[in-house]
Formats: structure tokens, C-alpha cells, sequence
């Protein structure tokens, strides 16, 4: 006679409350979409900050108050912050916004001003020359574009207003690198590599530091085919008062657009005169 498995019990469910997470006020008013991405800890570090959008100060038991943290994840918190300089903490034991939102704050507002100045002067050149025109700076170890200007019949390129693009085989990259310090240069090689693009792209350190010894001496940059084929780019820096790199502006068009040396020197004098009313305009000079 077969008998059945025994199934089986159930375990019996657990006495007392039920756990439940805890939840904080800034948490109903997130999106759903993407939820999963989100890092907890750092949602929980802007929400911090967001709340001195209202508030000058605030003491440990206000900041808890409003957010629903508890007391050593909020204690983690704020001494993570604080010791990266986004907040400070008083005498009294109240916290205020610290000094890197400051900094970080002027750096978007040094960027808004150079794009304010620069951006008249390059319209006035990509319509007198015909050419695509360049705005970008060094940001960290990438060059990124603030702004570009193409003529009405101008050519389709990779570049685009945020882009990042290598600094080793642009003439923005070489014209910044150039009046950067050897250390930056070095960082931005050991960072990003010099990658090959095309045929003349420049791949070793002693040729890119070379290049850019030529480009302090005749005070702009060349890029000959380098980041992309059958183009052609001139730049010069934006020079602040120690003689170092703010932004660089270029002009760039195939090269059939730049039939001789003295095209690429006449280009190279008309961005020179733009750089320096810029560098006037922004106090730099």
C-alpha cells in the first residue's frame, strides 16, 4: 500500500509588528520612473542640501525633523558633506551651505560670462568667413564645447554644443593644453590615453608635448586631420592674467578651407584679436 509525503507544515507567521522602511518626506515626490537607478545615499545627501534652498541654517534635530532620517545615517551624512566642503558647521552647531557650492557655483557662472561675451563675436566670424566657430574650455580632464556657430551652408561635424572631445588631436584640446601646466597634461595622458582616430593623430606623449611647445611659440593651434578625417581646425586660448587658458575659440572647415599657411595664419590673427577683446571684456587682460 502506497502512502502519501507527508507535507510539510507551514511556518507559523511571525508575532508582533510587522517591519516596515522607513520613509521620508522627500520620497512621494520622486518620479517612479527609474526608481531602481537611484542611489539612496546620494538622493538622501541632495535631499540634505535641497533643503537649504529655504533655510540659511539649520540645526541636526531640524534637518532630522524634515527628513525623516535617523540619527546615525543623518550623523554620516552630514560629516560626509562636511568634510567635502558642502556644508559647514557653526559654533553653535547649526549647518550652512559650505564653500565648494560656492566655488562650483562661480565656475557655471564664469562659463555663463565667457559665453555672454564670447558669443557676438563668433556669430560676427562664422558669417564673415564662412566657416564653423568653436567655443570650449578644460573642464576636469575633458575639453567640452560651451557653443558652436555654423554658417548657413557650413558642413555636418561630429562636434556639438556639451560634447566632450579629446584634447590631444583638437585644436580647442591643443590650444588649452598648450597654456595648461605639465602636470595637467600629464594627468589628462595617464586619464584619457592619447587614442588613434586617423592616420595624423599624434599618440605619444613626447610628440604631444612637442606640439604643444609649437603652439605657445606661434600662439595658436593646428589640428590637420587628426580627431576627424579631411577636417581642418585653427584655435587660439582665451588667456587670463597669469597667462593661463580660460576657454579656447577655433575655426574649423574642411581642408580645402584652408588652402595655404597664410589662410591658417590670417584665421589664427582674426581669432587673436577676438581672444583678447574677450579676455578685456571678462577682465582677464
Amino acid at each position: 500500500m502506497t502512502t502519501r509525503p507527508t507535507a510539510r507544515p507551514r511556518r507559523a507567521a511571525r508575532s508582533g509588528t510587522a517591519r516596515t522602511k522607513p520613509t521620508d518626506q522627500t520620497a512621494s515626490s520622486r518620479p517612479p520612473q527609474g526608481r531602481n537607478y537611484l542611489s539612496t545615499t546620494i538622493q538622501k545627501a541632495f535631499d540634505i542640501l535641497n533643503l537649504f534652498k529655504d533655510h540659511t541654517e539649520l540645526p541636526f534635530r531640524e534637518i532630522q525633523q524634515q527628513l525623516g532620517f535617523n540619527k546615525s545615517t543623518l550623523f554620516r551624512l552630514l560629516y560626509t558633506l562636511e568634510q567635502n566642503q558642502y556644508v559647514t558647521k557653526s559654533e553653535s552647531g547649526k549647518y550652512h551651505l559650505g564653500l565648494r557650492l560656492f566655488i562650483l557655483g562661480n565656475s557655471f557662472s564664469r562659463e555663463s560670462q565667457i559665453l555672454k561675451v564670447a558669443t557676438p563675436y563668433l556669430k560676427e566670424l562664422s558669417q564673415k568667413i564662412n566657416l564653423t566657430v568653436h567655443l570650449g574650455i578644460l573642464e576636469g580632464t575633458n575639453v567640452v564645447i560651451l557653443h558652436r556657430i555654423d554658417p548657413p551652408n557650413g558642413i555636418r561635424m561630429l562636434s556639438r554644443i556639451g560634447l566632450a572631445v579629446p584634447a590631444h588631436c583638437t585644436g580647442q584640446g591643443k590650444a588649452l593644453l598648450a597654456f595648461s601646466s605639465g602636470e595637467k597634461v600629464e594627468e589628462i595622458i595617464n586619464f584619457h590615453g592619447l587614442k588613434r582616430f586617423t592616420p595624423n593623430t599624434i599618440t605619444t606623449a613626447e610628440g604631444l608635448f612637442e606640439e604643444l611647445k609649437l603652439t605657445r611659440q606661434r600662439g595658436y593651434a593646428i589640428a590637420n586631420s587628426e580627431h576627424e578625417k579631411h577636417i581642418k581646425c585653427v584655435a587660439v586660448p582665451v588667456l587670463n592674467r597669469q597667462g593661463g587658458a580660460e576657454a579656447a575659440l577655433s575655426i574649423t572647415g574642411l581642408v580645402v578651407d584652408f588652402p595655404a599657411e597664410q589662410t591658417i595664419e590670417t584665421y589664427a590673427s582674426l581669432l587673436q584679436g577676438i581672444a583678447a577683446n574677450i579676455s578685456r571684456e571678462l577682465g582677464f587682460a
